[in-house]
């Protein structure tokens, strides 16, 4: 990556463009491709064309890589398309934008980094605010931009994707977090084997001194550990009582056994965070910050101070006595069962109080293992999108009335004949949002403008 040197960027998104301004600005000759179009694309590509650099929308070809010495690579862009897989076959260098990011920083960084099926952005920003540091990477900040800059951060925590996973190789984090595993992108990693080994490069560059924390109660997580182990110290966490080298739950506290004796770090009654899935990320982030040298006596106050950001179990209103919660990133089962698993059951006295509206993009999962969720949490249903009528056929199967209202802003008035006061209108998808909406952002909003059209609205949360 020496001026001169001819690099080609593949995707023109938020990291594209953010590693081919890098790259521009180092006095590197870039092309970039997109094989989509649109204005959005147009207008950064005219940006980048201003700066110098070649620009190619509406197709990626083999011929693409002809005279260029590195690839680098957007999340999500097919790893057999042509642009790729020619790049392997001639032997080309492909690097993901935060692979980039790190040989760009030259070891001037710290760099921690959390990984998941779900619960990463929460992890990471909880992790930030605990250190002080900042937060980037597949939360919305390339990192590229952060540890590519004339002078970086000193801590910079990062969220990683399997994608963005797929094509490093020399990044390394100090502390890597693994936080789940669950099929999920089985389609664009060829399998759950694929999806396994692009998170376990979180640590494959470690040193010995490094820690990899590791959810010791997650069995997908437990087998990337052992298929692929960390090279370096590990540590885990539990929502059980800990042992030593871990950091878990006991007494109504977040506990850490990670030296001689159990310390208590804050009361789980302090959280503004709720569900079982969230006490495990805030442990999680305990963990992470205490192998990174934190005080465990220093992280009651930003942890209490934390509230997880939009469409994230996020409370939108209350009309007619039920609530409506927007969890639009739940974009897989494993994020949807943690979903309805925050507003409790059967089994504790309530009953099935959950609406739920579930559908989008299957990205090639299927939703069996949801079937217990919902049987204990949810009394009715609508569904949406192109996976609409398959989740449909599991709550009907389930004996639970559903409603096939096929786009959001169908499911969320059905949802409201369907509910009664004390129930919870819940959008937690299980499934992508791309055949419908740009992100899941997009639907976010779109569920929250669904319900400030419903009649006779109080509202209680944000808009």
């Amino acid at each position: 990556m020496t001026p001169g040197s001819r690099v080609l960027v593949v995707g023109l998104g938020v990291s594209g463009e953010a590693a081919a301004r890098e790259l521009l600005r180092r006095g590197v000759e870039v092309h970039a491709v997109d094989a989509a179009h649109s204005p959005a694309l147009a207008a950064r590509a005219e940006a980048l064309r201003a700066r110098g650099a070649t620009v190619g929308l509406g197709r990626s070809t083999a011929a693409d890589v002809d005279g260029v010495d590195l690839v680098v690579t957007s999340p999500g862009v097919p790893q057999d398309g042509p642009v790729l897989a020619a790049a392997v076959r001639r032997g080309v260098p492909v690097y993901s934008e935060p692979e980039l990011a790190w040989r760009l920083a030259a070891g001037r960084i710290r760099l921690l980094a959390v990984t998941g099926t779900n619960g990463k952005t929460t992890t990471t920003e909880l992790l930030a605010a605990c250190l002080g540091a900042l937060a980037a990477g597949n939360i919305g900040t390339p990192l590229v931009s952060v540890l590519g800059a004339d002078e970086p951060p000193a801590v910079v925590v990062a969220e990683l994707s399997s994608f963005q996973l797929q094509f490093t190789h020399t990044l390394r984090p100090e502390v890597a977090v693994l936080l789940n595993l669950a099929p999920d992108h089985l389609d664009w990693h060829g399998g759950l084997d694929g999806y396994q080994a692009a998170k376990a490069r979180v640590w494959r560059s470690q040193r010995p001194s490094d820690w990899a924390i590791v959810n010791a109660e997650d069995a997908g997580a437990q087998a990337i550990a052992a298929a692929h182990p960390p090279p370096g110290r590990r540590a885990a966490f539990t929502l059980s009582p800990p042992r030593q080298g871990q950091v878990g739950v006991d007494g109504g506290a977040i506990v850490a056994f990670l030296g001689e004796e159990p310390v208590e770090v804050v009361g789980v009654g302090e959280l503004a965070i709720r569900g079982p899935h969230n006490l495990a990320n805030a442990a999680a982030t305990v963990a992470a910050a205490c192998c990174a040298g934190a005080d465990p006596s220093a992280l009651a106050a930003p942890m209490r101070g934390y509230s997880a950001g939009a469409h994230r179990l996020e409370v939108v209103a209350t009309v007619d006595g039920v609530v409506y919660v927007n969890d639009s990133k739940a974009t897989n089962p494993h994020a949807a069962a943690a979903a309805l698993a925050s507003f409790g059951g059967a089994d504790d006295g309530g009953g099935r109080r959950v609406v739920w509206i579930a559908g989008g993009l299957a990205k090639g999962l299927t939703f069996e293992s949801l079937r217990a969720e919902v049987a204990r949490y949810v009394r009715a249903a609508t569904t949406i999108g192109t996976a609409g009528p398959d989740l449909a056929r599991l709550v009907e199967e389930l004996g639970l009335p559903v409603i096939q209202a096929g786009t959001l802003d169908v499911a969320v008035r059905a949802a409201a004949d369907l509910a009664r006061p004390g129930d919870t209108v819940l959008l937690a998808p299980a499934c992508a949002s791309m055949d419908q909406f740009r992100d899941y952002a997009e639907r976010g909003r779109a569920f929250r403008s669904a319900v400030a059209a419903l009649p006779r609205r109080e509202v209680v949360g944000g808009q």
